[in-house]
């Protein structure tokens, strides 16, 4: 059986790799123009998947790509009024990727935020029942 406490201590000490080195990840992606928080935009979303994917899903690529493309359902990371979804409890970060990026790729506004429509996309592919939606 893993150990979970040593797996959520890697899983903390990658995800502040990834906070710290997100600005020159993005760099590469290109230039964040006009936006507020410095998040990237869909299109710099997909070009850090796609890094992270030739990186063998492993990295600060891939670590920025799950966070930003399959971001939790939770008070602290959703906006007020935002959309909601309810993930299975069955349903993996590696099974949500593909259908989250399948939707971005469509998305005809790729100079947009990404965290302005990755909320979007989950509703959609994840909607809540009404008896589960709070």
């Amino acid at each position: 059986m893993p150990d979970c406490k040593s797996a959520a201590r890697r899983a903390c000490r990658l995800a502040a790799a990834a906070l710290v080195l997100m600005p020159l990840s993005l760099s590469a992606a290109g230039p964040v123009r006009g936006q507020a928080d410095g998040g990237p935009t869909v299109a710099q979303l997909l070009a850090v998947c796609a890094r992270g994917h030739a990186a063998g899903d492993a990295g600060v690529d891939a670590a920025m790509c799950e966070w930003y493309a399959v971001p939790c359902d939770c008070a602290v990371n959703r906006p007020a009024g935002g959309p909601r979804w309810c993930m299975p409890d069955d349903e993996t970060i590696e099974a949500a990727l593909p259908k989250v990026l399948t939707a971005l790729r469509a998305e005809p506004r790729q100079s947009a935020p990404a965290q302005a429509l990755v909320p979007e996309v989950m509703a959609r592919l994840y909607p809540c029942s009404a008896a589960s939606n709070p």
